[in-house]
């Protein structure tokens, strides 16, 4: 199954209940960086993966700054 750039997506959802987070990815490179960094997908479907991570393992670089979640 071949997607376009605009298909691979990764969303991140996260809520203050818990200390982890879901990541879904349609990404071979992101689901590759999730394995490298030693996370283990919990469910996969054909073009996609799912992940639970730490909450606090999630960074946002922005311009000025890189900035921890949780």
């Amino acid at each position: 199954m071949s997607l376009s750039e605009m298909e691979k997506e990764t969303v991140i959802q996260f809520d203050e209940s818990t200390n982890l987070a879901t990541v879904y990815t349609a990404s071979w490179t992101v689901a590759r960086s999730l394995k490298k960094a030693g996370y283990q997908p919990i469910k996969k479907s054909q073009g996609g993966w799912w992940f639970k991570i730490p909450v606090n393992g999630i960074s946002i670089q922005g311009e000025k700054e890189t900035t921890k979640i949780g």
